[in-house]
């Protein structure tokens, strides 16, 4: 059976009707104009972690062999076009704890920045210290002690880091760049070993002063004792920590402590990549489905971050395939409320939006299992492009008073650049009609989400059924008329 729908009989629907929230509307550009700078900044580095690059003893022995270096490598060309002052790793170079693993790093760096390059800024994680403990891997390929210490990086963390990096190894230590502080905590160091650090350098670099920031590293999430005794009272602190493997795109990984204390999560540039997404539990009122890597996208990131008399700007980028992730972070100094303030990143955030040729497409078929389904594909919301689409929320609503059901997927290829998404971002969303709401004609309503749960106008479609077969051949708009 045909259905049509017309304009008028979309305007009927309504936002209430549909059971979406209004929501005030927000910028159309990623953040307000007075925010954007245009000058040369004092100050640019890169930013990566977890890398987990990992050697595989086969035939041919080769260090990476199927851990293919090339997302390292491609993050690091990245940095050098953008004349990077500084490279900033939060930790796990080496998958399995080994000397090889480190030594690989060090050989990409030097293919692609030659002699010295930019000041390396690197902390160690978990893998570098422990990782020749995880599994049997290690001991399988070095069955002797005596031959396995000399292939494990925490043999002799101090005498491996100096001869593969030329730079002496230190629990926690200080660099300055360009006038800029940096402070970073390897693994193996206590919290008390930090705080001291951290109280020493405030003392002696005057950390607290109100014209700039500095910038501390370390693996994991600084710990509370940390953050509270150490980074809190050095007020203009901003923190970079990795090990979790979250995507960047999603814009709760610029976070707060204390709500003024910037924790800046960095993702995985690892060959496997960043699948992980997280905090997204109140951005729709379902489940969000579809996390697999397969329809997210693996997504290697990383930031380069820029440093101005009044902000810094934080560009989130992917080296995999490529492109930028999604507007940059800015962080003007001394603005109140703290510009990484959930509040404050919900304003201009913005609200991703259909294109207006954008065609919402529902059909038809069965499932692996046999059962009849509906398979809603949904276009990629990129109608506004200073804010990226990341996940949609769909409705069917049945006849009057029969019940609604809510779904939620996330975005094709949001873990990926700009222009990079797979299918050309069309996202499909398939629902077995035993889990429709009764009803003869059902109306489907997708509306684009961002991470933060700011929300776009939502297109819909009406769907007759006949016997309880589900028939679909026409495709119904639902755009900005809704109230």
């Amino acid at each position: 059976m045909k259905s049509e729908v017309s304009r008028r009989d979309l305007l009927k629907l309504s936002f209430a009707a549909i059971g979406f929230a209004a929501l005030p509307g927000g910028f159309l550009f990623a953040a307000p104009r007075d925010w954007k700078h245009e000058g040369k900044p004092n100050l640019v580095f890169g930013v990566l972690s977890d890398t987990h690059l990992r050697t595989m003893h086969g035939s041919s022995g080769r260090p990476g062999r199927n851990w293919p270096h090339k997302y390292f490598a491609a993050a690091l060309e990245y940095f050098k076009k953008q004349n990077v002052d500084a490279v900033v790793h939060c930790g796990d170079f080496a998958h399995r704890g080994q000397v090889e693993e480190m030594r690989f790093h060090a050989d990409v760096w030097r293919n692609v920045f030659g002699g010295e390059g930019p000041v390396k800024l690197f902390v160690t994680g978990n893998h570098d210290v422990s990782g020749a403990e995880y599994g049997d891997f290690v001991k399988g390929n070095y069955p002797d002690p005596e031959e396995r210490a000399k292939h494990v990086l925490a043999t002799d963390m101090a005498a491996n880091w100096e001869r593969i990096w030329g730079e002496k190894y230190e629990s926690v230590w200080h660099k300055e760049v360009k006038g800029y502080h940096f402070i970073g905590q390897n693994y193996a160091a206590t919290d008390e070993d930090a705080i001291a650090y951290l109280k020493k350098c405030g003392a002696g670099f005057a950390l607290d002063r109100g014209d700039r920031p500095f910038f501390f590293m370390r693996h994991v999430r600084p710990h509370a004792n940390v953050r509270k005794k150490g980074l809190a009272p050095l007020r203009n602190a901003v923190a970079f920590f990795g090990h979790n493997h979250w995507s960047v795109t999603n814009w709760n990984m610029a976070g707060l402590y204390y709500g003024r204390l910037p924790l800046i999560e960095c993702a995985s540039c690892e060959p496997r990549g960043c699948a992980t997404l997280a905090g997204d539990g109140y951005i729709s009122k379902a489940k969000i489905e579809g996390r697999e890597a397969e329809n997210v996208g693996k997504g290697r990131q990383g930031y380069v971050v820029r440093v101005y008399d009044d902000m810094l700007t934080i560009e989130r980028r992917e080296f995999g395939e490529g492109g930028s992730l999604g507007a940059d972070w800015v962080m003007p100094f001394g603005k109140e409320p703290h510009p990484f303030s959930k509040e404050e990143l919900k304003k201009i955030i913005g609200e991703p939006q259909f294109s207006k040729s954008g065609k919402l497409r529902v059909e038809s078929v069965k499932l692996e299992s046999g059962e009849e389904a509906v398979k809603i594909s949904i276009p990629l919301a990129d109608g506004n492009p200073g804010s990226r689409v990341y996940a949609y929320e769909v409705v069917v609503i049945g006849e009057e008073g029969s019940g609604k059901l809510f779904k939620a997927v996330y975005a094709a290829g949001c873990n990926m650049g700009i222009g990079h998404e797979p299918n050309g971002g069309v996202t499909t969303l398939e629902i077995p009609t035993s889990e429709l709401p009764p009803g003869e004609a059902l109306t489907v309503a997708v509306r684009p989400l961002t991470s933060l749960g700011t929300s776009g106008r939502p297109i819909a479609a009406t769907l007759y059924r006949t016997a309880d077969v589900l028939s679909v051949d026409a495709v119904a708009e639902k755009r900005g008329e809704l109230s």
